[in-house]
């Protein structure tokens, strides 16, 4: 994703939120007929605490935290004839723009037109079909993990649009094979932990970046009762909301000095962002399951170590109302992003630097956006009743060169850490 030097610090109201709910709303002006309502809720109340004081996904600490895995929604299905329908989900969660606030949102407000069994067609705002969990993420009730892999389900740059997609379902003996387009339009943010405070009042903290983002994608998912296959490729056109996006970060020589300048890199307009996602989920004897997935993105911008891939590969059984699970999970930036965060961190030590121009440098390495972790984890879930789920789990993640994922503090790093992580919680629906 693109990067500058003044990023927004504070959330500010979407009230974009009305023109997502435009199609519910010219669904509702069809012919008056009977309209069959339907209410749902969900949430999670989620605990998770680490051992370490630099925070890892914005808010495990060892100080503890409901914050990173909480919410609470509602989603009202309406049904106006067998053809036609109509979805609104909204939640409460952390911002995505803001460490500090909370923020009401909807994931999902689309009309939904079914002209035949085999056809589905949906406009207006949908959750895109990008890994296995991706359109139910924040329904924990629907998973078993306490939370999903972020080596994996962070990859994407956004997972909900203001667009359309369409599907097309066949049966091939005793599977169904879906194949589903989808285009439309969100606006996001990227955010950034920095370690050293700039001239202009940049930093240190968490910066987000907003974004305007525009994705298209293919997906094909196949599926029985028992097994479920997914591959997809998307592409991603990500503009900088109000400025052009840094492309890199050059190596410069003034004044006798060597040193990274994000300032006068290359600009573009806009970023073409490639994503490909494969994943699946096979049964196995003895109610056991395993489940992979993989997913892999290019950004070439100055935020190069975006440019990534991750994979994780899960086994668990079912045990009565026990669900005990264990998974690997990996993600690894391209080596040359890698080597340009090592570059500059090294340019930052220089003695000959003076103190501005090296911190300038960390500020700059901390824009590559690094990754490089594994995490293992043990957990388990309990079904206390049809529509509610107990969940608890151990993970242990190492990181290598660089993690994005961790808050390193001024003067500290992200690099070569041990991060144990226990997590409590309770997902249901009504």
């Amino acid at each position: 994703m693109p990067t500058m030097k003044t990023i927004s610090r504070s959330g500010m109201p979407i009230s974009s939120c009305k023109i997502w709910a435009l199609p519910v709303l010219a669904a509702l002006a069809l012919p008056a007929q009977a309209v069959d309502f339907t209410l749902s809720g969900f949430g999670t109340a989620g605990y998770a605490q680490s051992d370490q004081s630099a925070s890892y996904q914005r808010f495990i600490n060892d100080n503890g935290t409901f914050k990173r895995d909480s919410i609470l929604g509602a989603q009202l299905d309406a049904r106006f004839s067998p053809e036609w329908g109509a979805t609104v989900q909204a939640k409460l969660a952390p911002s995505d723009h803001s460490d500090s606030d909370l923020r009401t949102s909807l994931s999902w407000a689309f009309v939904s037109w079914r002209p035949s069994d085999d056809w589905l067609i949906r406009a207006g705002k949908i959750r895109l079909p990008l890994m296995l969990n991706t359109e139910n993420n924040d329904v924990g009730a629907t998973f078993d993990f306490a939370r999903l892999p972020q080596e994996v389900y962070s990859i994407s740059p956004t997972t909900d649009v203001l667009g359309v997609s369409i599907s097309k379902t066949w049966m091939i003996d005793s599977y169904e094979w879906v194949l589903e387009g989808y285009s439309g339009e969100e606006k996001t943010y990227q955010r950034y932990s920095v370690r050293a405070a700039q001239p202009d009042g940049t930093g240190p903290g968490s910066l987000y970046t907003p974004f305007r983002m525009h994705s298209s994608g293919l997906v094909l998912t196949i599926r029985d009762v028992s097994n479920t296959f997914r591959v997809g490729v998307h592409e991603v056109v990500a503009s900088r909301i109000g400025e052009l996006s840094h492309a890199e970060i050059p190596l410069v020589q003034q004044g006798g000095l060597q040193y990274f300048d994000l300032r006068v890199g290359r600009r573009v307009s806009r970023l073409f962002i490639p994503v490909f996602t494969l994943g699946g989920t096979v049964s196995l004897p003895e109610n056991v399951r395993m489940t992979a997935e993989y997913a892999r993105v290019r950004v070439n911008s100055a935020s190069e170590g975006l440019s990534r891939w991750g994979a994780y590969l899960a086994i668990d059984k079912r045990i009565g109302d026990w669900k005990p699970y264990i998974y690997y999970a990996r993600m690894r930036s391209t080596g040359k992003a890698l080597d340009l965060y090592q570059a500059i961190e090294a340019s930052s030590k220089n003695p000959s630097l003076p103190a501005p121009l090296a911190s300038f440098q960390t500020f700059n390495a901390d824009l590559v956006s690094g990754y490089d972790q594994w995490t293992s984890a043990l957990g388990t879930s309990y079904r206390l009743s049809p529509v509610s789920l107990l969940k608890a789990e151990y993970a242990h993640t190492r990181t290598g060169v660089v993690s994005s994922f961790v808050d390193a503090p001024t003067g500290g790093d992200s690099g070569n850490r041990r991060i144990n992580v226990f997590s409590l919680s309770y997902s249901f629906t009504f």
